[in-house]
C-alpha cells in the first residue's frame, strides 16, 4: 500500500478534468518498477492518459487506447501540450459489432446488421445469389432502380468501398439507375474522394451510429422503423492556401548562414455538419445545436491540425489548436481559424493537409497541392 502520493487537486498542473484520472507520480512509480528503460507501455482503458503521458516523459514507447471518443481527445490534446514526439491516432473500433452481439446473441453475424440498416432505410434484400455477403438491398420508386450497400462497421469506408459499388451499379443484374453507400464509420478523406469520383449517381450516407442503442431503447426493429435517418457526411472546406518563400538571412562576418525558410497560412472557411436529426438530442438542444450551425459553423470544432507534407498514409502534425488552448488567443471555448507555419524551405509543391474533430467526435479532412511561391 503506498500512502505518499496525492490525489489530482483541483489545482494541479496536470488536472485535465477527466473523472478517473490518476496521479503521475502513481504511473511513474508503477512504469519505472515494471518497464525496462526504452520499453513498451500499453493501457486499454486510456481515460486522461495518464500512462501514455509519463511514458513519453521517461522515454518509453506506448499504446494506448479508449472506446470514448473524449477520452482519445482528452489523451491527443495532453500530449500535444508536453511536446511529445510524433504519434499515430487511429479508429479502429468496432463498437457496433459489440452491441449487436450483445442485443442479438453471439451467434450474430456482420451480415445480420447489414439486412436491419437496410430494412431501416427501406430496401429489399437481394436474393442470396447476387448478395451472398447479405449487404446489398434495393428500392424501386418512381420507375428509377436504387442499389443500396450497407457497408460493414468492421472498417473504414473509403474509396474501395465507393468503386466496388460504382461497378456493382453498373454490372449487377443488368445495371442500376442509382447506388446508395450506407456507412458507420469512413475514412478522413471520404470527402476528397467523393469529389474526385465526380459521379452524379453515387450518394453516401451516415448510418447513425446510435443506431444499437436506439434499437435497444425501442424494443426492436419494427418500432423504429420509419424514425431513423440517414444523413449526409460532414465536411470541411478551407481557403486558398498562401505559400510565400523566404531567401536565408544575411548573417554578418563570421556568422553562419541562417537556413530558408518559408511561411504556409492555413485558414478555415466552412464546416458543414451531418444532419442535425442524426444525432441524439432531444428537441430543445437540436434546436440550440441547429442555430449555431447557421451563425457560426466553426465553432462546432474541437480541434484542428496541419501536415504540411502529407504522404496520405500517415498524418504527421506540425501545428494543431483546441477548444480550451489559449497558447494561440485569448478564447478558450474556440479555436483560432487561421494558422501561420514558419517551416524550412522546400523545393517544388508541398501537399498540405487539414484535419478537424468537432464536438461530436466526427472527423473531417482537407488535402490541397500548393506550389511553390
Amino acid at each position: 500500500m503506498w500512502t505518499d502520493i496525492q490525489f489530482v487537486h483541483s489545482q494541479a498542473k496536470e488536472r485535465t478534468d477527466y473523472a478517473t484520472q490518476k496521479p503521475e507520480a502513481l504511473l511513474e512509480r508503477i512504469i519505472k518498477v515494471s518497464c525496462p528503460k526504452g520499453g513498451l507501455v500499453a493501457d486499454f482503458f486510456g481515460g486522461a492518459g495518464t500512462a501514455a503521458a509519463v511514458a513519453e516523459k521517461l522515454g518509453c514507447k506506448w499504446i494506448t487506447t479508449d472506446l470514448g471518443k473524449p477520452a482519445c481527445m482528452v489523451m491527443r490534446k495532453r500530449l500535444i501540450d508536453q511536446n511529445a514526439q510524433p504519434f499515430l491516432y487511429q479508429a479502429i473500433g468496432d463498437y457496433q459489432v459489440e452491441a449487436a452481439k450483445s442485443m442479438l446473441g453471439r451467434g450474430f453475424r456482420i451480415g445480420d446488421l447489414s439486412q436491419i440498416v437496410l430494412s431501416l432505410f427501406g430496401a429489399l434484400p437481394l436474393p442470396p445469389e447476387d448478395a451472398p455477403q447479405r449487404n446489398l438491398g434495393h428500392v424501386t420508386a418512381g420507375g428509377s432502380k436504387t442499389l443500396v450497400l450497407a457497408d460493414s462497421p468492421n472498417k473504414l469506408t473509403g474509396a474501395a468501398t465507393l468503386k466496388k459499388a460504382i461497378a456493382l451499379r453498373d454490372n449487377l443484374m443488368g445495371g442500376w439507375d442509382r447506388v446508395v453507400v450506407l456507412g458507420w464509420n469512413f475514412e478522413p478523406s471520404i470527402g476528397e474522394t467523393i469529389t474526385a469520383l465526380n459521379d452524379s449517381r453515387l450518394e453516401v450516407l451516415v448510418i447513425p451510429p446510435d443506431l444499437m442503442d436506439r434499437l435497444k431503447k425501442k424494443g426492436g426493429l419494427d418500432k423504429l422503423r420509419g424514425s431513423v435517418r440517414f444523413s449526409s457526411l460532414q465536411y470541411l472546406t478551407i481557403r486558398p492556401v498562401v505559400r510565400l518563400g523566404a531567401r536565408a538571412s544575411c548573417p554578418h562576418a563570421g556568422e553562419t548562414p541562417a537556413f530558408p525558410e518559408e511561411t504556409i497560412t492555413v485558414q478555415l472557411d466552412n464546416y458543414v455538419l451531418l444532419s442535425p436529426e442524426a444525432i441524439n438530442l432531444d428537441e430543445a438542444n437540436r434546436v440550440k445545436l441547429q442555430a449555431v450551425i447557421n451563425q457560426e459553423p466553426l465553432a462546432l470544432i474541437e480541434y484542428w491540425a496541419v501536415d504540411p507534407d502529407y504522404d496520405g498514409k500517415v498524418f504527421r502534425s506540425v501545428w494543431q489548436d483546441y477548444r480550451g488552448n489559449t497558447d494561440n488567443d485569448g478564447a478558450p471555448l474556440r479555436v483560432v481559424t487561421k494558422a501561420v507555419l514558419t517551416l524550412p524551405a522546400k523545393p517544388g509543391a508541398r501537399r498540405v493537409c487539414v484535419r478537424v474533430v468537432d464536438v461530436f467526435g466526427f472527423e473531417a479532412e482537407v488535402v490541397t497541392t500548393v506550389d511553390a511561391a
